[in-house]
């Protein structure tokens, strides 16, 4: 019963990738965008570092290496299931989609992961390549640190979904999502360290933000991957980064349920 599950799921993410594969332009005007984006913030960090060796524990080869690694992340952390729960709402196709005999958020989730397995191939290794020439090979701490970064940045790409999909979920009683959508990717950019890491910001407003969920989509990852923390931090970040996923998870489920129920009983 599972395996048949997994196999549609599967399915889904294979379809996925065979569909966003027929997009060429796109994958050459993404590459084009995000480079310039690279060098931009490259450019940002010489400049703020003016020579300076160390600034928060973090050398400017550090913040290059962090740039790099973070525009990279940008492109495999981007989520298609806020437009898809807002489209079968508009649609009113959302009724039928949940009494398939799969979980259909399931079905969303294997779609963002091939979109995922795309982007690696196509933007993710190309931006690796790029950037290392112009900016030298973005070099993790050590092994060790790749693969609890690994680790990490697969439980934050699961906390983004689960945030991606409970803004998606506000469609049941919003229906038009843009401004909303906006706004969150605003917040997120802001609050999760990608443009700028929270130990810049003032110790007051760091300590609030680094207990929220966002820090761990982007600046833990990227902490662990540079060598920012000491193993101690990385254990205690690492444990608050299973929490916010299991609360997340929790949140997602009831209003899932929620949701489910309204629209049943409603007819659509």
């Amino acid at each position: 019963m599972i395996w048949s599950k997994m196999k549609a799921y599967l399915f889904v993410a294979k379809v996925r990738i065979q569909s966003a594969l027929a997009y060429r332009f796109n994958v050459i005007s993404t590459i084009s965008i995000q480079c310039l984006l690279m060098f931009a913030m490259a450019c940002f960090w010489k400049a703020a570092y003016g020579g300076t060796g160390n600034v928060s524990g973090v050398g400017e080869r550090e913040m290059l290496t962090y740039t790099t690694i973070s525009v990279i992340m940008g492109n495999l952390l981007t989520m298609g299931v806020e437009g898809r729960i807002e489209s079968s709402v508009r649609s009113g196709s959302v009724a039928l989609d949940m009494l398939k005999p799969v979980n259909i958020y399931g079905i969303y989730l294997a779609e963002d992961l091939g979109d995922m397995a795309v982007a690696f191939f196509q933007t993710a290794v190309p931006l690796f390549l790029i950037g290392s020439a112009l900016f030298g090979l973005p070099a993790p701490a050590s092994a060790v640190h790749v693969i609890l970064f690994l680790v990490s940045f697969a439980v934050g790409y699961l906390i983004n979904w689960m945030l991606a999909a409970l803004l998606g979920m506000c469609a049941f009683k919003t229906i038009v999502m843009g401004p909303i959508r906006n706004v969150k990717g605003f917040v997120m950019k802001l609050l999760s360290g990608s443009v700028i890491p929270l130990w810049f910001f003032p110790d007051g407003v760091r300590v609030v933000l680094e207990c929220l969920p966002f820090v761990n989509i982007y600046q833990l990852p990227l902490g662990i991957y540079i060598g920012r923390y000491t193993f101690g931090e990385m254990l205690l970040r690492t444990v608050l980064q299973l929490f916010w996923c299991a609360a997340l998870w929790l949140i997602f489920h009831a209003v899932q349920k929620k949701a489910a129920a309204a629209v049943l009983i409603q007819g659509g």
